[in-house]
């Protein structure tokens, strides 16, 4: 493992000698159909390994060159970290040359070498000249500068060469990151008798280890890791860079095809949409709506693009668009693609991946060009951000973020915990991870304020305003975990105080009135002088003469602040009066004697009625504690 693992990709066009320079450089003959052998072609995608000085070791896919099977070409191309393109001596540039280079360049392959082939058949003055086209070729590319070197599977000349410049490239390139998530898109799928499904492909991201739980994409299939062999050797881990066959437990090979997805459970989601950046290549253009075969990966899925910016793609140009895919598939953010023609079957432009799963747009809506071009380019700290705006109230949660930054928790976190120290961000859950915009949040926290001091306004004898009622002054969707997030911050802060249940200004006091006050005292005397025999609070508005209306809030104050007390719907009682029948029970009565209704009531003079809500009454205060018809005292 202290290795570093690339994957070289072969280009170039049909009978140029790909499959013979791999052979002879790695003595591994990637042409492993008997078709590919009986016709001497190749027809699909073929794999070799070499270990160069230093250590590094290359995995080479080797690709077909007819036109015919361009969708197999590409199905090998879309990991690679560098490009292996074979030029052959006696027939230069031809047309798969081309189109492979421009390939190349939509997936941003910047790194390579040319390789000009059957360098045996021609004398020096061809080669030169062959050498000049391919630099005027690949002038103005990201390939301008890569090295040239002839070569003859023949007599071996430029082989060594060869090696020593992938060595000098590869072994400058950083390794890919290994604690990741887990990504491999599967390229071929095969039994192996007494083991089962075997998939292979070129590991992206993250390690895979046997008795791993991984998810199959798009299916969303469970599977396990029975066994794993890299380069032809069984290993207990892979890691990203290796060419890796996963031995899958139990998983039928009809339920798993090449362009399916290999990842860590819950990483990704499959989805019919897809936003990206579009360039055409200069000699195609693109209609709105237009159906093109979109390929990622190992995989080609016939799709439409709704081009969001205007009605065309024009020829050499970008737009941003929206892929909406026939089939579902999955991909990551910052992914390259390539896309073909219905019909004709031929290369017109490729593109960047900016948002794996978003919702249908309309073309021309402002907000989400706006939301495109600020997530390309940007970075992961950049993309929660923007991801957590646009989430608005809901709030962004670890999963929704995961999916569409294709990071685990870990990094997740520590991003998130960097954006709400910077206070562009709150997070309102620490796990499972929630957060919400910072300007959300202070527009959620400016309603809530305004709701309780509308409520302070409007019933200044009220101690607050509920909690559910605060949620009502909210937007619907809102989650509770975000509201009680809110709630605690404003608290925190001493914007609002009150209990639990209640909340309230810091500065409100319940403050009566004149005519209130009045209410207050005649009621506290209506219910002090009604001793036993209390009157409904209907009776006491008629002798009070005040209306339901005027008295109901002074009434709940006093309930409230427990100067009365309802026992029952229409039983009142002063809390002196039952004050002081707390302190007769205890006097008459020492503690562990036993009396009963009728004894109650004897010395009270209440009425059945009145004497069970209130020996309930006092077995809530444990004054007594009931023991069947009795009471004893506690």
């Amino acid at each position: 493992m202290d290795k570093n693992y690339h994957i070289v990709g072969t280009a170039g066009h049909i009978d140029h000698g790909k499959s013979a320079l791999i052979r002879t450089l790695t003595g591994i003959d990637p042409d492993r159909l008997q078709e590919e052998q009986e016709r001497g072609i190749t027809i699909d995608i073929g794999f070799a390994h070499l270990e160069l000085d230093g250590g590094t070791r290359v995995g080479f896919i080797d690709v077909p060159g007819h036109e015919r099977f361009i969708k197999n070409m590409l199905a090998g191309v879309g990991g690679i970290d560098s490009v292996l393109l074979v030029v052959a001596a006696d027939e230069s540039i031809m047309p798969q040359t081309r189109e492979h280079l421009a390939i190349c360049e939509l997936l941003s392959i910047n790194s390579g070498i040319v390789a000009i082939t059957k360098c045996d058949l021609v004398d020096d003055e061809i080669a030169d000249l062959v050498e000049l086209e391919v630099r005027d070729l690949l002038a103005g590319s990201e390939l301008a500068n890569v090295p040239i070197v002839r070569t003859s599977v023949e007599t071996r000349d430029g082989l060594d060469e060869l090696k020593d410049q992938l060595a000098g490239i590869l072994g400058s390139f950083s390794s890919r990151p290994q604690d990741g998530l887990a990504r491999m898109p599967v390229d071929r799928v095969f039994t192996v008798h007494g083991f089962g499904t075997v998939v292979t492909g070129t590991l992206l991201s993250g390690r895979i280890n046997i008795g791993d739980k991984l998810e199959l994409l798009p299916r969303g299939t469970a599977v396990t890791v029975r066994g794993l062999q890299v380069y032809g050797e069984t290993v207990e881990s892979a890691v990203a860079g290796q060419r890796t066959a996963v031995n899958l437990q139990g998983l039928d090979t009809n339920a798993v095809e090449r362009g399916d997805l290999l990842v860590t459970p819950n990483a990704l989601s499959a989805t019919y949409m897809i936003d990206a950046r579009l360039h055409m290549l200069s000699d195609h253009s693109l209609e709105q709506l237009q159906r093109v075969r979109f390929h990622h990966g190992a995989t080609e899925i016939l799709c439409r693009v709704a081009i969001l910016e205007s009605e065309e793609v024009g020829a050499g140009s970008s737009e941003l668009v929206q892929l909406r895919l026939e089939t579902p598939y999955a991909c990551a953010p910052g992914d390259q693609f390539v896309v073909r023609r219905y019909s004709p079957m031929l290369t017109i432009g490729g593109g960047t991946v900016l948002d794996n799963l978003p919702s249908k747009h309309r073309p021309g809506d402002s907000t989400t060009i706006e939301l495109l071009r600020r997530l390309e380019g940007g970075t992961l700290k950049d993309r929660v951000a923007l991801l957590t705006a646009a989430s608005g109230s809901r709030g962004a949660e670890e999963v929704h973020l995961q999916h569409r930054t294709f990071s685990n928790s870990t990094h997740l976190r520590s991003v998130a915990n960097s954006l709400a120290d910077a206070e562009c961000l709150a997070i309102a859950q620490e796990t499972p991870l929630i957060v919400l915009d910072s300007e959300v949040v202070n527009t959620l926290e400016e309603t809530i304020i305004e709701a309780v001091r509308r409520q302070h306004a409007e019933h200044p004898l009220m101690p607050g305003l509920s909690k559910s009622a605060v949620a009502a002054t909210l937007p619907r969707h809102l989650p509770e975990v975000i509201l009680d997030a809110l709630l605690d911050r404003l608290i925190t802060a001493q914007r609002l105080g009150g209990g639990s249940n209640t909340l309230a200004l810091p500065e409100h006091n319940v403050t009566l009135s004149e005519p209130q006050e009045h209410i207050r005292t005649t009621l506290l005397t209506t219910y002090e002088e009604g001793g036993w025999s209390p009157p409904s609070i209907d009776n006491a508005w008629e002798q009070l003469r005040v209306t339901q209306d005027d008295g109901e809030e002074v009434f709940q104050l006093l309930l409230r602040q427990g100067e009365l007390v309802r026992l029952r719907e229409d039983l009142i009682f002063s809390a002196a009066r039952l004050d002081a029948l707390v302190h007769e029970v205890r006097t008459r009565y020492a503690p562990g004697v036993v009396f009963g209704v009728a004894d109650f009531k004897s010395w009270t003079g209440l009425s059945r009625k009145h004497a069970i809500p209130l020996l309930e009454y006092l077995d809530q205060r444990r004054v007594t504690r009931r023991q069947g018809d009795q009471r004893v005292r506690i």
